[in-house]
């Protein structure tokens, strides 16, 4: 055999396959805060925690159960012990895979180095976080950052499911689900330091960092996943990890297919409320490796709702499962009266206000929601998403408000199609109308539509934006159609056949 042959199998044997690992971190009780009027207890951080460990024990991820950190097991030592350990088990060239789900906090003064716009350090709270005499159970960002620059012979993927300070995005009661916020503290420096610099002194290339939220003051906020309470990105990125964001089915998700996927995914869940960030840049770099081959979701079939003060009539209503409100649910119906029962969202939004008699009004509400869920299904991961900006904020809009939207892409789709459905389950065809002459492409991107009046019906309504790479004329003429039901989803979905399209959806709210 030739020797050069003979030399490159031999380095080929020495090649150490690189392997991932990872440290999981939920709390939910946080008794020493407690006593003193700090932080509450939540109650989906836990959840997280285990949901995450399965899924990434699935996707081939080393993970003892001494590195699974929940409630009175993750304090700051045991985290600190627990990342020690980890760096031990690990080689150069690996991936290190750490989650936190609990509560985040801000500090009143930015310490040095003074690298924060706002002036405040953030800090991820432990177990044992003492919230009057606040000088144990934290660890504050630029330690974090430390630790990782101390790292930086190993890939890191760091997910927080937290947020740093309260103060919600619209200003309505929101009825279900615990924020994980702990307010503003003044951090003393008792703790012993870790390796510490400045968070935006500099990026660091090695390090992956996806946050709940995109700003340090908005909020997270506990919701209901069948049946048990978690955060969005949680329950996300574990269906991330079982090949669900892997849109080009390469067996490795890279920052572009996480961003995309968590970021859409989120954000329709938790009705633009919040909004995952992923840090440096959403490029192409892979960062987890995949066991399995691409798992595409099933469609939805069923709508979960909650009727309070009434029951459901039976056999009545179409495509609904009945739960309780401590289940999982999409819609949940208030019945005041015999005459008016109002509708709520899985967020606590209200959608819209109903006759309590009138069972086809409840069918539209259904329909539509079925309609939303089996269009998210059809959201594409191989193509980059669609983002609908809503140039007022996502506040709650009053009735007369001009409404501004933008739609934009990076990809080669340029034939629009847009419809709203308002808070009522009325269809409003949008974009293209024959009668102003709209084209059927859009020439330049980002699109900013005529504006939008605020007008009955009030409440929750969904744009949903499908792009094409060849206009969708049969779909066109479906939904101009006025007619007393909604479009089937096969109906929608049929029209798209034998086209490249991506959907998008965007929620907002309204009120007289």
């Amino acid at each position: 055999m030739n020797r050069k042959i003979i030399y490159t199998l031999c380095l080929l044997s020495l090649t150490v396959q690189a392997h991932q690992h990872a440290l999981v971190v939920g709390i939910d009780q946080y008794p020493h805060a407690n006593k003193y009027g700090g932080p509450s207890d939540l109650e989906g951080a836990v959840n997280d925690a285990l949901l995450l460990r399965n899924a990434l024990r699935r996707a081939g991820v080393q993970l003892p159960d001494k590195r699974v950190l929940l409630n009175n097991r993750a304090t700051r030592a045991t985290f600190i012990r627990a990342w020690r350990n980890l760096l031990k088990q690990a080689q150069p060239g690996d991936t290190l895979i750490l989650t936190f789900s609990g509560h985040g906090i801000q500090q009143e003064l930015d310490t040095p180095p003074i690298d924060e716009k706002d002036a405040q350090d953030e800090a991820l709270i432990f177990y044992d976080f003492n919230s009057k005499k606040p000088n144990q159970g934290y660890i504050r960002d630029d330690e974090f950052y430390g630790l990782f620059e101390a790292a930086n012979e190993y890939k890191i993927l760091f997910l927080v499911d937290a947020c740093h300070s309260g103060g919600m995005v619209r200003a309505i009661k929101q009825t279900t689900g615990r924020v994980r916020q702990a307010g503003v503290w003044n951090l003393s420096q008792a703790l012993p330091p870790l390796p510490t610099q400045s968070d935006n002194a500099k990026e660091l290339a090695h390090v992956t960092h996806i946050t709940a939220v995109n700003n340090d003051h908005l909020t997270v906020r506990e919701t209901a996943f069948e049946g048990k309470k978690h955060g969005a990105l949680s329950w996300f990125f574990a269906k991330a990890l079982n090949g669900q964001a892997d849109g080009n089915q390469n067996g490795h998700l890279e920052r572009s297919e996480l961003d995309s996927f968590l970021r859409e995914k989120v954000s329709d869940k938790m009705n633009n409320l919040q909004e995952p960030k992923l840090q440096p840049s959403a490029d192409m770099q892979p960062v987890i490796t995949l066991p399995t081959a691409f798992s595409r979701q099933t469609t939805p079939n069923l709508v979960a709702i909650v009727v309070e003060n009434a029951r459901v009539p039976s056999g009545l209503l179409k495509h609904i499962q009945t739960v309780n409100s401590s289940q999982s649910f999409d819609l949940r119906f208030v019945v005041k009266n015999r005459r008016r029962t109002q509708v709520f969202n899985n967020t606590g939004d209200k959608i819209t206000t109903l006759p309590t008699d009138k069972l086809q009004h409840w069918q539209r509400i259904i329909d539509k929601e079925r309609l939303l869920k089996i269009l998210e299904t059809q959201f594409d991961m191989r193509l980059k998403p669609i983002r609908i900006t809503l140039h007022q904020g996502d506040g709650l809009h009053k009735k007369g408000e001009k409404l501004h939207f933008s739609i934009d892409t990076k990809e080669r789709l340029n034939a629009l199609t847009l419809f709203n459905l308002a808070g009522n389950g009325e269809l409003q065809f949008l974009y293209p109308l024959t009668d102003y002459k709209d084209p059927l492409t859009i020439s330049q991107f980002p699109y900013t539509l005529p504006p939008l009046t605020v007008k009955p019906p009030f409440g929750g309504d969904d744009l949903v934006a499908i792009l094409c790479n060849k206009p969708a004329k049969g779909l066109h003429t479906l939904l101009a159609k006025k007619q007393p039901n909604l479009p089937t989803p096969a109906q929608i979905i049929e029209k798209l056949r034998k086209k490249r399209c991506q959907v998008g959806q965007y929620a907002f709210f309204s009120s007289e």
